[in-house]
């Protein structure tokens, strides 16, 4: 019988056929995951092709410039009297226009309201998606802009979907002058939702996820350990909070909002939509969602 083996050490060419493979192994591992690393946070910038003017004539053209230097633009729907400003943050790859329907039902009913794109979005100026992290920035110079036009912070409400609310939770955190804020759909522990759906995004297997984070964060920055909203919800305190949240999201567990609800305490009331998907509840029923809000903010925020 004949036996073919190695005695000894594998033959030289069979040793560096095998660093060669290993390396291959690792260079395509970290190309494809730098590459879903930068579709992840890639600005999703383009003309909004609406006309605010059809929410409102008197709409006005609006922007404000951020400490780190970039430009946000929107629209401003100012009301008579100016009582109350409210301020609509949307969602992640979104624009204002994805809350501009709701911002017209609450300048009917007498809000001055902001409809803005947060940085990497829609027609402000480009920058990487940062989940909510460097978003934060965007909300200080909407708050800047807002004192500028004589709103006091006790007068203006914000109002966030999805990514939005979660970015007004960790900044409200740390800047008490967000007194008043209606969340709705909001992440409550991005690393427990990107375990969760990253693969869904990046339509590659889950052992991809370590190699898409950490090129996220070396490579662009990037970071999201720490994106826990449940967290920053603890300082909450006893500022009026309303969360909204679809009984049927399969994006983010109607889970997250109940811990959220937990972590902000008394202060905060959680309404839940049945049968709704994800940040879909004002589609669900836009009269009665724009009305619990309106009175929600009409109850809260100083006469």
């Amino acid at each position: 019988m004949l036996r073919v083996g190695f005695a000894g050490k594998p033959p030289r060419w069979l040793r560096l056929g095998l660093g060669v493979g290993v390396i291959l192994a690792i260079a395509v591992y970290c190309g494809i995951s730098l590459y879903s690393a930068e579709r992840l946070t890639r600005p999703t910038n383009h003309r909004v092709p609406f006309d605010a003017h059809r929410l409102d004539p008197s709409a006005e053209a609006w922007s404000a410039r951020t400490l780190d230097g970039l430009t946000l633009r929107g629209w401003y729907l100012p009301a008579s009297g100016h009582r109350h400003l409210v301020v609509l943050v949307h969602g992640m790859w979104s624009s204002w226009l994805e809350m501009a329907s709701l911002g017209r039902d609450l300048r009917r009913q007498g809000f001055d309201v902001l409809l803005f794109d947060l940085r990497g979005h829609g027609e402000s100026d480009p920058s990487r998606l940062t989940l909510g992290r460097r978003e934060r920035e965007d909300l200080r110079a909407v708050q800047a802009w807002a004192h500028a036009r004589g709103f006091r912070d006790d007068h203006i409400g914000w109002l966030g979907f999805s990514m939005g609310g979660s970015t007004i939770l960790m900044e409200a955190a740390r800047n008490p002058s967000i007194q008043v804020a209606v969340i709705d759909s909001a992440y409550g522990d991005l690393p427990r939702l990107l375990g969760r759906q990253l693969s869904l995004h990046s339509g590659l297997p889950s052992w991809f996820n370590p190699g898409i984070l950490l090129a996220a964060r070396l490579v662009f920055g990037v970071r999201t350990d720490d994106l826990v909203p449940i967290r920053f919800a603890r300082s909450w305190g006893a500022r009026p909070l309303l969360l909204i949240h679809g009984e049927q999201d399969s994006l983010v567990p109607l889970g997250q909002a109940q811990r959220i609800a937990e972590a902000a305490g008394g202060s905060c009331e959680t309404v839940t939509w049945p049968g709704v998907e994800h940040a879909q509840a004002y589609r669900a029923d836009p009269q009665a969602y724009a009305a619990m809000v309106g009175r929600f903010f009409d109850a809260h925020l100083a006469q």
